[in-house]
């Protein structure tokens, strides 16, 4: 469900810490300084979070409508030239980089 609304809630945490960081340089809100400043970080700090954890929305609907991970690019294109070709190890290239 929050997969829906990912980019609002993230966007919300964003300014949100931001509003608290430049509300927390006005001397009248001194005695909160630190109230702001730790609000702000934690919104961040969940935004950043969240960005990772929660999937995009259009991934979550494939997810749904399959029951399963998306596969169907891999067998198309390369993948699909190369399925029965023998693989390389590190050993067989010349600079030591395995190629796909």
């Amino acid at each position: 469900m929050l997969s829906r609304w990912k980019v609002a809630v993230i966007t919300g945490l964003f300014a949100f810490g931001a509003l608290s960081f430049v509300l927390g340089l006005f001397p009248l809100l001194a005695d909160i300084f630190w109230i702001l400043w730790f609000a702000g970080c934690g919104a961040c700090i969940l935004a950043l979070v969240l960005t990772v954890v929660v999937p995009s929305p259009r991934t979550a609907s494939n997810r749904s409508e399959t029951g399963r991970r998306d596969t169907s690019r891999l067998e198309t294109g390369r993948f699909a030239a190369n399925r029965h070709a023998p693989r390389r190890s590190a050993a067989d290239s010349a600079d030591g980089v395995s190629q796909p």
